[in-house]
């Protein structure tokens, strides 16, 4: 039972559905206190406004808490900061997602790194916060601080994050184990030794048909918002205020360290195209015929490596280790993400892609080179927790995975933490055999079909990719809300 009212914090249920399901659990279970991040301010009509506070998502993302005093927060001990030592190192890479129009230092990223936790620390204190709802996979700057902290604390935490079945997600409580009802019910259909053609839905048929084809499914490509739209986010957040906002943001035409950043964005774009050039001048196109294993790169920074994949963040490390103990005669098919080619401009450099040189067994595939036509010549795709490898088993090739996804649990996937997780794959692919059968990824696909929730939690999802109409995103989302944490 639960022995008093929620006092939550609610990270980015963005679009109206997903806040009309907040509205919906709070009918049903008593909240006493919400605090909620995001970009369009939201209230709850079941809370005084002395009960609810929203946060800006950019302002947090800055580290700007107005009204604030630093002299008046809990300070930090030894034991709080060697628990969050995790939370520390994903945080030093996440704000390489700032560097685009400055470098951050390392002092400076410590000092950041302490202003949040401080913060954060003394806010789930202060204000005796026991829930944490999350509509997308914590990994923003604020967020994920927030959640390890609530980790930490042992405060009950439900993250949402989409798979890759359109209107399909999970609802978890740990980055690390992203669809764990998924993962028990395949055992559960294994163990029932199903034999004969599983019935699967309309719609996990559909993804099922479209990925058994040789040319693959093309992924959902969601628009990022321009300028336009993020002025069009603030207007309606912030009303008159928003014009007030953009007249004094017309003095940083004139700001000299507004030009310093323009001129550092100028800079990052050369850093691309050396990079590019760099790539190019190195790539080979692919042999067939060769025996390879097939590795896309991700494109960085994003949520797929920082924090899905921990410590493989790095992928150089992901490549060490599988050039390391790849038989003898397979060979690393390393091709560079579209995305990162045209515009990234962290976590790459020359020598970044000097050091894959630089082991024998690795070779940068042009650009040009078709990924399907890549897959359906490997004998394994490697990843951290990327799409290309949940597509990969459907065609038959095990995966290598070097992260934390809902496809954990997949037939034919094997999960590598350790060199000799990487060893046992390596036997278990080239000597022993061991590909994923289609009845079998049938299998998987009914388990997500049973155990994930069918709803779009997220704008991009929604407005981008969804077939259901707004009640079936709220009754889905508010559903499998109060299923976890309704009072019984």
């Amino acid at each position: 039972m639960l022995a008093s009212p929620y006092r939550a914090v609610i990270l980015r249920f963005s679009n109206d559905a997903a806040h009309a399901a907040i509205e919906r659990v709070m009918e049903k279970v008593p909240f006493s206190y919400a605090a909620s991040i995001g970009a369009v301010p939201r209230t709850y009509a079941n809370l005084s406004a002395d009960a609810q506070r929203w946060f800006s998502s950019s302002d947090v993302r800055g580290g700007l808490y107005p009204d604030v005093d630093p002299a008046s927060l809990l300070p930090l001990d030894e034991a709080l900061l060697e628990r969050m030592r995790e939370c520390e190192a994903i945080f030093m890479h996440m704000m390489s997602r700032l560097e685009q129009t400055q470098f951050i230092p390392y002092d400076e990223r410590k000092r950041a790194y302490m202003w949040y936790l401080r913060y954060w620390n003394d806010f789930l204190e202060r204000h005796r916060i026991n829930l944490l709802l999350a509509g997308i996979l914590p990994h923003e700057i604020p967020d994920y601080i927030i959640y390890a902290l609530c980790k930490a604390k042992g405060i009950a935490v439900w993250v949402f994050h989409a798979t890759t079945v359109r209107d399909t997600a999970t609802l978890f409580t740990d980055i690390e184990d992203q669809a764990p009802e998924v993962g028990e019910r395949y055992t559960q259909l294994l163990a029932e030794n199903i034999s004969g053609k599983i019935s699967l839905s309309p719609l996990f048929e559909e993804y099922f048909q479209k990925q058994i084809q040789p040319t693959g499914k093309v992924a959902i490509a969601f628009r990022r918002p321009t300028a336009f739209d993020r002025l069009l986010i603030r207007a309606r957040a912030y009303g008159i205020t928003s014009i007030i906002a953009f007249l004094r943001w017309l003095p940083l035409l004139f700001s000299v360290a507004a030009w310093k950043g323009r001129m550092r964005k100028v800079l990052a774009w050369w850093k691309v195209r050396d990079l590019r050039r760099f790539y190019d001048a190195h790539a080979v196109l692919p042999d067939y015929l060769e025996s390879y294993i097939y590795v896309p790169l991700h494109f960085q920074p994003e949520c797929s490596t920082c924090p899905m994949a921990g410590a493989f963040v790095d992928q150089l490390m992901t490549l060490q280790v599988l050039s390391k103990e790849a038989p003898a005669g397979v060979l690393l098919y390393v091709k560079e993400h579209p995305v990162q080619r045209k515009k990234g401009f962290a976590c790459r450099s020359i020598d970044f892609y000097r050091q894959l040189l630089a082991m024998s067994n690795v070779r940068l595939i042009e650009h040009a080179a078709d990924t399907f036509i890549l897959r359906e010549h490997c004998q394994a795709v490697a990843t951290a927790t990327g799409t290309a490898g949940f597509e990969a088993i459907f065609r038959g090739k095990p995966v290598l995975m070097f992260g934390h996804r809902f496809y954990q649990y997949a037939p034919g996937v094997f999960s590598i933490r350790t060199i000799e997780d990487c060893r046992e794959a390596m036997q278990a692919i080239f000597t022993d055999g061991k590909i994923p059968e289609q009845h079998y990824v049938r299998l998987f696909l009914k388990s997500m079909e049973e155990k994930c929730i069918h709803a779009s939690v997220t704008d991009w999802h929604q407005l981008q990719a969804s077939n259901l109409s707004f009640e079936q995103h709220v009754g889905a989302i508010s559903g499998a809300l109060l299923q976890k944490i309704a009072p019984y």
